[in-house]
């Protein structure tokens, strides 16, 4: 499509150690139906040869802007100092190993209309690509009472006001740094709105850190008690909902 008039976006990817999967992921970016986009890709320190294959990406389209930190300081940094070097109007996130279908950006600006942030329901494959589980299809809004109990934002399917994010950096201190962010932001926003098509593919890698479970859970309790300063019954209550919906969503 034609993208003269239309604002530009700034898409963020962190990356570290993912050689596996980031020539896909940067792949779908740059398949993408709207390319009125800067892409910056931020390297926290790999030791792997993903930043060869970053930067050979980056020598065969324009867009592509590479930063290569000094020291490994952990993924939320790594996003927000892309976030920080975004030249664009709205800021998409994309980890190094998810995957975005063609229409996301272009579905996603035009839903933006409704709220400075938009979300998207996204099915999960394995690392053979190979689709597994249901997908999660998010509803129409969301806001902070019923993300409470369910975190309809995936950070992969965010797509935000530039403004909005750069006031509000992710905070490292929170193993869910973008659940925390998620929920600052809906302090100052009415609500966010989704869109129900599968606009993103999540990847389930064994062994990574959205792969623990029981430590998910630990540090769900941690950002209701320390984050959102909620009550220890406020707390409870949302984590029996919000432990319910994790048993629905991965194993049904």
């Amino acid at each position: 499509m034609s993208t003269d008039n239309y604002p530009m976006i700034t898409v963020v990817m962190p990356n570290y150690n993912g050689a596996r999967f980031i020539e896909q992921s940067i792949d779908s970016v740059l398949a993408q139906t709207y390319s009125n986009y800067e892409f910056i890709i931020v390297d926290d320190c790999s030791t792997d040869n993903s930043p060869e294959l970053i930067l050979r990406k980056a020598s065969e389209d324009s867009r592509i802007r590479v930063i290569e930190k000094d020291d490994n300081t952990g993924v939320a940094d790594t996003r927000n100092i892309g976030i920080r070097k975004a030249r664009g109007s709205y800021i998409a996130l994309i980890d190094s190993d998810d995957l975005w279908t063609p229409d996301k950006l272009e579905r996603q600006l035009a839903l933006s209309e409704k709220s400075d942030i938009v979300y998207c329901s996204y099915d999960f494959i394995d690392e053979e690509n190979n689709t597994v589980k249901k997908p999660f299809i998010v509803p129409e809004k969301t806001t902070f009472k019923r993300m409470l109990s369910s975190n309809e934002i995936g950070c992969s399917t965010s797509f935000v006001k530039a403004k909005l994010m750069k006031e509000h950096p992710f905070n490292p201190d929170y193993y869910h740094e973008d659940y925390v962010l998620w929920m600052e932001l809906l302090k100052e926003c009415e609500c966010a709105y989704g869109d129900p098509e599968v606009l993103v593919h999540y990847r389930i890698v064994k062994g990574s850190r959205s792969d623990n479970k029981r430590n998910a859970a630990k540090e769900r309790w941690t950002a209701y008690r320390k984050a959102l300063n909620l009550s220890i019954p406020a707390s409870a209550s949302a984590f029996v909902r919000y432990a319910v919906n994790g048993i629905i969503k991965h194993h049904f």
